[in-house]
């Protein structure tokens, strides 16, 4: 019996060229494959993991969670707004209590003495030379 011996020539002459597209076939090549090779593969399909649908409690969050916050809103809007209405009507209230005071006491203008504005002078410390 005769034994052969062959040099391994580099891995990349085994592999085909960039512009073909072929799987490299495990039996035609008579080498064991290395796992950088296999990375190079591309697979043709898309992996689908099967799971269980969404449970109950997802849906429950998906539902409640956003009309709770909606509800919450809309309640926040609605003590605003009262808040808002009771306010007006006090100040409405307090401008028809003036017009009547006014009314009483008739016309009588009272003078405003007013005095003449006087400049600001600002307070800093002087510089030393």
């Amino acid at each position: 019996m005769a034994t052969l011996t062959v040099n391994k020539p580099p891995l990349a002459s085994f592999l085909p060229p960039a512009t073909t597209r072929t799987p490299i076939k495990r039996a035609s090549l008579h080498l064991p494959i290395s796992p950088a090779v296999l990375a190079r593969r591309r697979t043709r399909g898309l992996s689908v993991v099967t799971r269980a649908g969404p449970s109950t409690s997802s849906y429950v969050f998906a539902f409640v969670f956003p009309l709770s916050l909606l509800a919450v809103t809309i309640f926040t809007s609605l003590r605003v707004d009262d808040k808002l209405e009771r306010d007006f009507l006090e100040e409405l209230a307090v401008n028809e209590a003036i017009r009547e005071v006014e009314e009483e006491e008739g016309d009588v203008a009272i003078p405003v003495e007013e005095e003449p504005a006087v400049p600001r002078t600002r307070n800093r410390p002087k510089r030393e030379a």
